[in-house]
């Protein structure tokens, strides 16, 4: 079934400027090789990172109910007792759960943009764990960048500029620059670029108007991001406030309403503004679907590149996915239909042995010692997650809250209940459970 879909089905994705609406053939991807041994992971993952930021509420509600769905039925047709029937679905949601925190939290690199000479790929919105709601190291994020294919970036962290300082000397104003994510006092947040360092206590508590007539006074660019988050003034206001540009595509938001987007686009042709397609990472997750592209190299100046605001190209990987109710009902189903789209054969090749070795191990004696080694493997996963965020908090601990708030938390919790499916599982060693 899955061989026929794949021809049936076959619509390959074509890398695409946003700006233009054209297909771009000089530039492709290349996945990493750990995705031919890890295939469904891999897929699952690139899937759920590049989800619509909306989706995401009536998808994992989809895919927890299927999950419940297919434990009941298989413990009712094989006649399991309900303590068992409970252990079951306990240990499947967790497993869900589990996989869901791998994806966002281990870093699996993502698809890298490969380009001709003459072209330089850049990120002007990224975040570290300096930022109250990120997670990733700057080492993480100098790697992560760089393996997907982005020569320049610039760390924007909330309302600071701290951040810069913790990256390598030798990537500084080379690969990495300053920049700023910063709150007006119009309830908006604008981000700064900057190609020297700058303390961004200079621009705090001030209006949208005046960080914009500081910062184009110190040679740093003013860039709008997700303005479709608010709605607050309009093209033409910002534009008049001296806005340098805006974002038409953002990874951590991707609802933009595609008719507002086309009105955004043409805007800022009619306006030379910049137009730029972000990663907004914040470290949950680490793969992307854009790349805003410039003519240049790394070594030429951050004004120079910005002044070619008619070369500049946003480009896609993404195919427009539909928001209908049955798409959610049927999600996993979905899921599967537009993973097959795509897929290259060697990677359907690895897809279907990875399935005729999990059907071989669920029919196997020992899944039951294996379920129980693989809680206690959780356990240990989790345990480490907790020491391992804790540590690298320790000296953000003024500006991030995210993660002594919320990540460790959860990571304790879900530490907790791997243990007692692991100790459940021991207590019941004659007992076969799947």
């Amino acid at each position: 079934m899955i061989i026929i879909s794949s021809f049936i089905f076959h619509y390959p994705i074509h890398l695409y400027d946003l700006a233009t609406g054209f297909k771009t053939p000089e530039f492709s991807i290349s996945w990493p090789v750990i995705r031919i041994f890890t295939e469904p992971f891999y897929s699952f993952s690139f899937y759920v990172l590049t989800l619509n930021k909306l989706f995401y509420k009536p998808v994992i509600v989809s895919w927890f109910l299927w999950i419940l769905c297919i434990v009941l039925t298989y413990c009712f047709f094989i006649k399991k007792t309900a303590y068992k029937i409970v252990y079951n679905i306990i240990y499947s949601l967790a497993f869900f759960i589990a996989l869901l925190s791998f994806i966002i939290l281990i870093p699996i690199p993502g698809p890298k943009l490969l380009k001709p000479k003459g072209y330089i790929s850049i990120d002007t919105h990224s975040h570290t764990i300096s930022s109250h709601d990120g997670v990733a190291s700057t080492m993480i994020s100098l790697k992560t960048h760089l393996l997907q294919g982005i020569d320049v970036f610039f760390n924007t962290e909330h309302n600071h500029t701290m951040g810069f300082a913790k990256f390598p000397e030798y990537a500084k104003l080379k690969t990495v620059y300053p920049g700023m994510q910063i709150q007006t006092r119009d309830d908006i947040s604008i981000v700064l670029l900057s190609s020297k360092e700058f303390d961004g206590r200079y621009y705090k508590n001030l209006s949208l108007v005046d960080i914009v007539k500081k910062a184009h006074d110190n040679n740093i660019f003013v860039i709008m991001p997700h303005w479709w988050k608010w709605h607050k003034y309009t093209f033409e206001e910002l534009k008049n406030f001296g806005i340098d540009g805006f974002e038409i595509y953002n990874c951590g938001y991707r609802n933009f309403d595609k008719n507002e987007q086309k009105v955004l686009i043409s805007f800022a042709k009619e306006n030379n503004l910049i137009m730029l397609g972000v990663t907004d990472w914040h470290g949950w997750g680490y793969m992307s679907d854009v790349w805003t592209i410039m003519e240049g190299t790394s070594l030429e100046s951050i004004e120079n590149l910005f002044t070619k605001k008619f070369n500049t190209k946003v480009i896609l990987y993404r195919r427009e996915q539909s928001g209908s109710l049955i798409r959610f009902i049927f999600e996993p189903f979905s899921f599967f239909y537009y993973y097959i789209n795509d897929i290259d054969f060697k990677y359907l090749v690895s897809l279907i042995v990875w399935i005729i070795a999990l059907f071989l191990i669920f029919r196997s004696y020992f899944l039951k010692y294996l379920m129980r080694f693989f809680a206690l493997f959780m356990t240990i996963a989790y345990a480490c997650g907790v020491i391992y965020f804790y540590v690298i908090t320790r000296s953000v601990i003024n500006t991030n809250t995210i993660v002594m708030k919320l990540v460790v938390p959860v990571m304790v919790c879900l530490c907790v209940l791997w243990f007692i499916l692991w100790r459940v599982s021991g207590e019941q060693k004659s007992v076969k459970f799947f």
